[in-house]
């Protein structure tokens, strides 16, 4: 069995996770039936909570040495991108904890959502594709493949904004939730 990352570099993974959050919203607005609907969103939270769980632990730690010379500088771009994280991550839980899922959270949610998806597309992403290679690439497509084994599929706000602390809160808060 060939596994994603021997096919499909980190830049693609994670944009092919972006675009399944996306996608999954503009089918959030097809479905007329609350019943139906709050099963769906709880499952597009944890998918969305785990993407960005993800993101600290595998990739954001590994690509910042590639974005020094951008504009924003490596550093800046990856802690904005945690920040926004867990500004999506406040959200997030609101709307998990909701009896009834409505659409106001809903939106906020996609709002944050949308906003972050956008700028690490064209901040660190398109980016990195004149700086990873392909080797690189699908090594931390696996790394990132593998950091869902040990990241949490809940949204967590309180963990640290620290791009140096962030990779450590995420493994053991999703090993804590995991025994």
């Amino acid at each position: 069995m060939t596994h994603a990352s021997e096919s499909i570099g980190i830049l693609d993974l994670i944009l092919s996770e972006h675009k399944y959050m996306r996608d999954e919203y503009e089918h959030f607005k097809s479905v007329d039936d609350t019943a139906e609907l709050s099963p769906r969103v709880r499952d597009w939270i944890a998918y969305v909570a785990l993407h960005g769980h993800k993101e600290e632990i595998a990739f954001y730690p590994k690509v910042e040495v590639y974005l020094k010379d951008e504009k924003k500088g490596g550093h800046h771009l990856i802690e904005h991108g945690i920040k926004e994280h867990r500004e999506l991550e406040v959200e997030l839980k609101k709307l998990a904890e909701q009896s009834t899922i409505t659409w106001e959270q809903i939106r906020k949610a996609v709002a944050k959502l949308m906003h972050h998806l956008d700028e690490e597309e064209t901040d660190i992403i398109e980016p990195l594709r004149s700086k990873l290679d392909q080797k690189l690439q699908l090594e931390l497509a696996q790394q990132f493949i593998d950091a869902g084994r040990l990241a949490s599929k809940k949204p967590h706000p309180e963990m640290s904004k620290n791009p140096e602390k962030a990779p450590r809160d995420n493994i053991d808060v999703g090993l804590a939730e995991k025994r």
